[in-house]
């Protein structure tokens, strides 16, 4: 009779509690502990505040930057554009004389 993983509680197993991945996991929580695992998994999988409140501000700045590049590059592309044209309309208008 087919059973779900003890842990993930997604893949059916037959001849285990876990499946390979999780037993897998399991392997790894053995050698080096359930205090360690914990420790590493809280230092690197789990954000606090200050941490979160830093990741905010650091994805903000990047929206903010290439915004304000953007509309600098808008404003020099537009009057560039707009006194290249009124040259080639100057050109024409000789040229059609």
């Amino acid at each position: 009779m087919p059973f779900n993983c003890y842990l993930c509680n997604e893949e059916t197993v037959i001849t285990s509690y876990f499946c390979s991945d999780c037993n897998y996991i399991k392997r790894i929580l053995q050698c080096y502990g359930r205090e360690e695992i914990k420790n590493i998994i809280t230092k690197v999988c789990i954000r606090n505040q200050k941490q979160m409140e830093n990741k905010i501000e650091i994805i903000k700045d990047k929206i903010e930057k290439p915004k304000k590049k953007e509309e600098k590059k808008e404003e020099k592309g537009d009057e560039s554009y707009l006194s290249l044209n009124t040259d080639l309309m100057k050109e024409l208008k000789n040229k059609l004389k």
